[in-house]
């Protein structure tokens, strides 16, 4: 579904991604850890257009998508959630993740549809309230609070359910759990595991801290450093290779 070759960004002096190249099939999730400063964020950048690399290749099924603006990647199907969240904070919780629907970003972001009893509005609710349902009834019950009167957790699963409403193929989560406590981060995974139950066919690509997070989500681990990817396979695999041993966990490989 997605294959990335040779991709670079270049800041100045500094090269923040240096060559990686990656693959993900249709319904793989793949998580991308690396220290603080490795080049995760900036990836997810290139991969949904807010950056324009300096060099490579980024091909969505079969689509050269690099270069192309970060609207457009989206409508191509790559949808994204942030570090630091991003919603529209004067809308209450159903019309966040309504937002996510293309008819009714088209028609108007308030106003000629919310309040209005039309067609498309019940079917919008209906669909929304169907994906909100991923979380069970955490953010149904919530459905006309204002996503600013939201706890943190809930803010990071009403981000996901709006990137969810945009139908993507590729969903990018950019530290999904950062902020939470371990109750919290454990129930977002298995809600995530939801997730990819009722949707096979997505591909998820993660930028996690946790590794228990990431341990029982992911199909495979990439690790990157200084920009590169320095290894990449299973959780087990990676977490015994000796480079990521010294670089990611900051100290040399056990003699034991």
């Amino acid at each position: 579904m997605l294959t990335v070759q040779g991709l670079t960004i270049q800041f100045g002096g500094l090269v923040a991604v240096d060559r990686v190249d990656m693959a993900l099939k249709q319904g793989e999730t793949l998580g991308v850890i690396g220290p603080n400063g490795s080049g995760k964020t900036t990836l997810f950048n290139l991969l949904s257009g807010i950056y324009l690399p300096t060099s490579g290749s980024i091909i969505l099924n079969d689509v050269a998508i690099q270069g192309c603006s970060s609207d457009q990647v989206f409508r191509m199907g790559i949808a994204r959630t942030f570090q630091n969240g991003r919603l529209f904070w004067n809308l209450n919780v159903l019309e966040n993740v309504m937002m996510g629907f293309e008819e009714v970003r088209t028609i108007s972001l308030r106003g000629t549809l919310f309040g209005r009893s039309g067609e498309l509005y019940k079917r919008s609710i209906e669909k929304a309230t169907d994906i909100m349902s991923i979380f069970g009834d955490l953010l149904i019950k919530q459905s006309n609070k204002l996503s600013k009167d939201l706890s943190y957790a809930d803010r990071r699963r009403l981000e996901i359910c709006r990137a969810l409403a945009a139908e993507p193929k590729i969903l990018l989560l950019d530290e999904p759990s950062a902020g939470m406590d371990a109750i919290e981060t454990a129930t977002l995974m298995s809600d995530l595991n939801k997730v990819k139950a009722k949707l096979p066919n997505l591909s998820i690509i993660v930028v996690e801290h946790d590794m228990d997070f990431i341990k029982g989500l992911v199909d495979r681990v990439m690790v990157l450093n200084y920009g590169r990817c320095i290894a990449c396979g299973s959780f087990d695999e990676v977490g015994k290779d000796p480079e990521v041993i010294k670089a990611y966990l900051g100290q040399e490989e056990s003699e034991c």
